[in-house]
């Protein structure tokens, strides 16, 4: 439906070519919707959020956003202003969600030139779109003769009027232009002269505006056409001139085509079709000046801080080597708030080989693709770093390339259990004395582990110093280090500390809407196991499921959590009488036992637990062949046609282990169908 509350607030966002990244994306729709809210509900904690992936963006931050945009007091309008950027299709699944869900308090606008991917037949087909085209977006005759007459001050007939509406064929921006170029001119004999389609109009009236204004000016703005915004210090900078903002405010004032940002009149950007003209000219007449120009940006924009728009400028001006070192050191804000799509893209616009002949762009390289798991990419580029000739410190303040390439080891641990202890106990002595953003994440890999190495008094220690280290804005870091911890104060035989330790986690994984994402599942690990030790069984298998269920998600996650979870779950299937549940789960482990022949504890808590198993099997009174209680519940309701799924919900269990009953009965019988099997249970008088 149109918007026709004069005082809906505006939550407006600009988006460009660099916000394919669903989490810069959502970083930013998150802001504008916190400024428009009174009581700034999608702050700090939602934004935190951000900064573990789209998988949680799908699970966890969009339903939470949506339902607190559900309670707003009054509606507001979220606007997508040039979408047509939009083209991965990982954010373009974000925005769909939010498309499908929207409540009734938000207004949805979307600008763009092409159609977005977002399910617009089945919005039309629902009623629930409203679509403004070419054709509704052409003026009529009367709002030509408003914008003309009473917006430029221009005094000009009704039958030219009409003549200029045919030459532009209604289209505003054309009939903006050509009005702005009649100033000073006989507006009949101009619109008599106009001729040619829209797309001709274009680079006419262009190059009107650009004739029509001084030497200076048309100096400026030809060269500041680098620049998507622009503020008099930035355009100072770039033109090595002074008073550009005095020339800005002049020219915002002389003409429309200069449009203010802000309303201190700091900000500024042309008129986008003259922002596309303006830099053709220079392209075409100072094609030389144009990397000069960026590189100049590249440097203000980098005193200032603003470091995404200093790589832009710097890559823009072929300025490659800058702009390697800018991502070289300022990377690890951007890894640890979940923006590697970024900073994947700024590095594929490097020349190819420079990542692999730069020790410190090698080592970004290689923590891309630890994160995704991708282990031997990782080692090929931490060798090539290895391999280098740099000496000393690198971009970002790691001491040496020895110290960043163990701590990727000594954090990940993808090398085995005792590779991963002494990387990271390296990893620490190299870091020795320095209190640094990769502090807390070389005491969480030396504490993970000692304590998968069995050295559990030792791992405790370096976790709760880790746990000092850690900011406010590192969710996830602290996440791990409590679980970890919570694990190793278990062990020690502490079950009320751990608990405490558990749900501190948990706690911290809601507060920042991480339920259920890979990274945080460890909260419910640490519960469930928790709970195990009580005898809350339901609950902890609840709880260690739920946990697995996330870590499965990312595959090339380290495997370690996995293997605390699995074979922390095996008991409690035992407990619950589920053995098939429990032989799933040793099965699991054991896959990931033979990809790492050094695996620390875990060998022996998985000979542990299968002994479990076996001496579950005695107890059960099913060595030789009997049927167990559980396959006896099962075979008594085989004389009725019910489904699997059926049978499942009968037992409270999962079809699965349904199958695995069923198909051991058969077994155990000497029968391959469910008539036979019940022909053999009354002939054995076993119902």
């Amino acid at each position: 439906m149109p918007i026709k509350e004069p005082n809906l607030p505006f939550a407006w966002v600009s988006l460009d070519e660099q916000d394919n990244d669903p989490i810069r994306l959502w970083k930013h729709i998150i802001e504008a919707l916190d400024r428009v809210t009174p009581d700034g509900r999608f702050g700090a904690d939602t934004l935190a959020g951000l900064g573990i992936g789209a998988i949680n963006l799908l699970e966890t931050t969009l339903p939470t956003l949506i339902n607190s945009l559900a309670e707003l007091p009054q509606r507001v309008a979220l606007v997508l202003d040039d979408y047509h950027w939009i083209t991965k299709s990982d954010c373009n699944e974000t925005v769909a969600f939010l498309v499908e869900h929207l409540p009734q308090t938000v207004h949805l606008v979307i600008s763009t030139r092409s159609d977005p991917p977002l399910g617009l037949g089945r919005l039309r087909a629902r009623g629930e779109v409203n679509e403004l085209r070419t054709e509704q977006l052409a003026f009529s005759e009367e709002e030509a003769a408003s914008l003309v007459r009473e917006r430029l001050g221009l005094s000009i007939g009704r039958a030219d009027i009409a003549k200029l509406l045919e030459r532009t064929e209604g289209w505003p921006a054309g009939i903006y232009l050509a009005a702005f170029s009649m100033k000073g001119r006989d507006a009949h004999a101009y619109v008599t002269s106009l001729r040619g389609s829209s797309r001709y109009i274009v680079d006419l009236l262009a190059e009107e505006v650009l004739a029509a204004a001084s030497e200076e000016e048309r100096r400026f703005m030809v060269r500041t056409s680098v620049l998507e915004e622009m503020s008099g210090s930035l355009c100072d900078e770039v033109l090595e001139m002074e008073g550009s903002g005095k020339l800005l405010r002049e020219l915002e004032h002389s003409n429309l085509l200069v449009v203010p940002l802000d309303d201190t009149g700091r900000w500024y950007r042309y008129h986008h079709l003259l922002a596309d003209f303006l830099s053709y000219e220079l392209k075409n007449t100072h094609p030389k000046l144009v990397p000069v120009l960026h590189g100049r940006a590249s440097a203000w924009f980098e005193r200032e801080g603003q470091i995404e728009k200093a790589i832009e400028h710097a890559a823009a001006a072929g300025a490659y080597e800058r702009a390697g070192q800018l991502i070289a050191r300022h990377w690890f804000g951007y890894v640890a708030t979940g923006q590697t799509t970024t900073l994947r893209g700024w590095l594929d616009a490097l020349p190819e080989d420079l990542v692999g002949r730069t020790a410190s762009l090698a080592l970004v390289e290689a923590w891309i693709r630890a994160l995704h798991g991708q282990w031997e990419v990782t080692e090929r580029f931490l060798a090539l770093a290895e391999d280098s000739s740099h000496q000393g410190n690198l971009p970002d303040g790691t001491p040496s390339v020895e110290a960043g390439g163990t701590l990727v080891r000594g954090f990940f641990g993808y090398e085995g259990v005792q590779a991963w202890v002494t990387a990271a106990q390296r990893a620490a002595e190299l870091e020795s004395g320095k209190i640094s953003p990769r502090t807390a994440l070389v005491h969480l890999g030396l504490g993970m582990g000692r304590y998968c190495s069995g050295d559990i008094t030792q791992a405790r220690r370096i976790l709760e110093e880790g746990l000092r280290l850690t900011y406010g804005n590192q969710p996830v870091l602290q996440i791990a280090m409590l679980s970890f911890l919570s694990f190793a104060v278990l062990d020690e035989g502490r079950p009320k500390e751990a608990e405490w330790l558990a749900r501190e986690a948990g706690a911290l994984s809601n507060r920042f809407n991480l339920q259920g994402i890979p990274q945080a599942s460890l909260a419910r690990i640490a519960l469930g196991r928790v709970l195990a030790e009580r005898g809350n069984l339901a609950e902890a298998q609840t709880d260690l499921e739920n946990g697995l269920s996330a870590l499965r998600k990312l595959p090339g996650m380290s495997p370690w959590p996995s293997l605390v979870g699995l074979l922390a779950l095996v008991p409690v299937r035992i407990a619950r009488s589920d053995r098939s549940g429990a032989r799933a789960r040793l099965a699991e482990a054991r896959a990931i036992l033979e990809m790492y022949p050094d695996a620390g504890i875990f060998p022996d808590l998985f000979e542990r637990q299968e002994r479990k198993l076996r001496k579950s099997k005695m107890r059960n009174g099913a060595p030789d062949g009997q049927l167990t209680e559980r396959e006896l519940d099962v075979l008594r309701l085989l004389d009725e046609e019910r489904s699997v799924t059926e049978l499942g919900k009968l037992l409270y269990v999962a079809p699965s282990t349904i199958r695995s009953h069923i198909k051991s009965i058969y077994r155990k019988l000497g029968v391959s169908s469910r008539k036979d099997a019940v022909q053999q249970a009354y002939a054995r008088r076993l119902i």
